[in-house]
C-alpha cells in the first residue's frame, strides 16, 4: 500500500448560538503527557483548504505538542499550500464523479475503492485522536474509514447548501459544524449540529478607514466601493462595471478600489484612464483587511469565505454569485445574507449595466441603508469561529475512544 507524502463539543459562542447535544465544557481538555495527532481531510479548492489550515494553526498555537497531518488529492491546491505551512501532506488517488461521462465513473469507482484502502492504512498508521473533514471528495473515504475504526470525527461545512460529501457523512460523524443556519435543513440525519461559522484568516488593518484609503492612494474622505471577483478576478463583473462606469462617475461621488485579477488588469486599466483620479486599479490585492477597511460597501462574488470576511467586517454588499459553482452553492450563500437584509444579490443571468447602476446608486445615496445592511451583516458574523472550532476539535480529542 503506497500512500504518498509531500512537504513538510463546545458551549454556545458569545452570541448564544448553538444547537443540541453540545458538551457542557467549552475549553478543550488536552493537558496530558502525550501529544495528540489531528488529521485534516479536505482540499481541492481554497474554500475547503483554508478553513482547515485556520483550525490547524489555532490548535498548534494552543497545544504546540500536537501533531497536525493533512490528507488531500494529487491535483488540489493543497499540494502547493500545505507544505508552505509546514504540515505533512498525504495524498489519496480519489477523484470526483463525472456526471457527463458515466463510463468514466467505473474507473473512478475503482479509484474510490483503492482510496478507501489507502485511507485505512493512513488512519491505522498515524492513529489520529480526531479526523476533521472540511469538504471536497477526499473527505469521504477518510472520514468513512475513521468512523469504521471508531475515531472521533467532525465535518466543517462552509456553504449554505452542503456538498454531497457533507450530506453523506453528516449522519455518521460525531459533530457537524455549519457556517450558515440554512444548511441545517439539508442535513436531517445529522445527529449533532453546531452553528459555528467559518474560520477565516487574520487580516492586517490600519488604525482608521481614512488611513486605509490613503494606503491605496484614494481620497481619505470619499465614499468608496470595493470591487473584486476573487484572486483570479471575475470577467462578467469587470465587463459590467466598465459598461456602467461613465454613468456612475457622472451620477455619484463614489471612488472605486478595483481588484480586477491579473488577466483583466491591463484591459481595465486602459479603459478607465479618463477616471484615474477616482479609481484605483490593482491586479491582485494581498492586503484584503486594509481593502475592506477602506470600503463603505462591496461588489463581489459570494464564496463562503468571502462572505465570512464581509460579515466579520460589517460591510454592506452587492453579491454576484458564480452560477457555475458546484451545486450553485454561491447563490445559496448569497440568499442567506439577503434574507437577513445584509446584502443585495444579482444573479449573473440578471446582471446588466442598468441593474448594476441602480443597485450601486441606491447604496451610494442612502447611508442609512448601508449602515443597516452592515449592522445586519455583522450580527450574522462569527468572529471567534476559528477559536470555537479549535476548542471543539480538542475537546473531541479528550473524549476520543480507545
Amino acid at each position: 500500500m503506497n500512500v504518498k507524502w509531500v512537504g513538510g463539543p463546545c458551549n454556545p459562542d458569545s452570541n448564544g448560538r448553538h444547537f443540541h447535544n453540545q458538551h457542557p465544557e467549552c475549553e478543550p481538555m488536552h493537558q496530558n503527557n502525550q501529544s495528540r495527532t489531528y488529521l485534516f481531510a479536505g482540499g481541492g479548492t481554497g474554500g475547503h483548504l483554508f478553513p482547515a489550515l485556520a483550525i490547524a494553526q489555532r490548535i498548534k498555537e494552543k497545544d504546540p505538542r500536537s501533531r497536525i497531518v493533512f490528507v488531500g488529492t494529487r491535483k488540489g491546491l493543497e499540494n502547493r499550500i500545505v507544505p508552505e505551512f509546514g504540515f505533512p501532506l498525504y495524498r489519496l488517488t480519489v477523484r470526483g464523479f463525472d456526471r457527463s461521462r458515466p463510463l468514466v465513473n467505473l474507473w473512478i469507482l475503482l479509484r474510490l475503492f483503492w482510496s478507501l484502502l489507502q485511507a485505512l492504512v493512513l488512519v491505522i498508521r498515524i492513529r489520529p485522536a480526531v479526523v476533521i473533514g472540511t469538504g471536497g471528495y477526499v473527505s469521504g473515504p477518510v472520514l468513512f474509514i475513521a468512523n469504521v475504526l471508531k475515531k472521533k470525527t467532525m465535518v466543517q461545512e462552509q456553504n449554505s447548501y452542503p456538498g454531497i460529501t457533507t450530506k453523506w457523512l453528516a449522519k455518521y460523524v460525531d459533530q457537524v459544524h455549519i457556517a450558515f443556519l440554512d444548511a441545517k435543513e439539508y442535513l436531517p440525519d445529522a445527529k449533532n449540529i453546531h452553528h459555528s461559522g467559518n474560520p477565516v484568516r487574520e487580516l492586517a488593518t490600519c488604525s482608521s478607514g481614512e488611513k486605509a484609503r490613503r494606503h491605496f492612494n484614494l481620497r481619505p474622505d470619499a465614499l468608496t466601493l470595493f470591487v473584486f471577483g476573487g484572486s483570479q478576478g471575475a470577467r462578467i463583473i469587470n465587463e459590467t462595471v466598465l459598461q456602467a462606469l461613465p454613468d456612475l462617475m457622472q451620477e455619484t461621488d463614489i471612488q472605486i478600489l478595483w481588484s480586477t485579477g491579473q488577466t483583466s488588469y491591463h484591459t481595465v486599466r486602459q479603459s478607465v484612464r479618463n477616471f484615474s483620479d477616482r479609481i484605483q486599479i490593482m491586479g491582485f490585492i494581498k492586503e484584503m483587511g486594509i481593502a475592506y477597511q477602506a470600503a463603505d460597501f462591496v461588489l463581489c462574488r459570494a464564496g463562503a469565505l468571502t462572505l465570512a470576511e464581509l460579515t466579520n467586517q460589517g460591510l454592506a454588499s452587492i453579491l454576484i454569485p458564480l452560477k457555475t459553482a458546484a451545486e450553485n452553492h454561491q447563490e445559496a450563500n448569497a440568499k442567506s445574507l439577503v434574507k437577513l437584509n445584509a446584502a443585495v444579490m444579482i444573479r449573473e443571468d440578471d446582471l446588466d449595466k442598468q441593474r448594476l447602476i441602480a443597485e450601486i446608486k441606491r447604496l451610494a445615496m442612502d447611508p442609512h441603508l448601508r449602515i443597516a445592511m452592515g449592522q445586519a451583516a455583522r450580527a450574522s458574523s462569527f468572529p471567534n469561529a476559528t477559536e470555537t472550532l479549535a476548542n471543539a476539535v480538542m475537546t473531541l480529542a479528550h473524549f476520543s475512544r480507545k
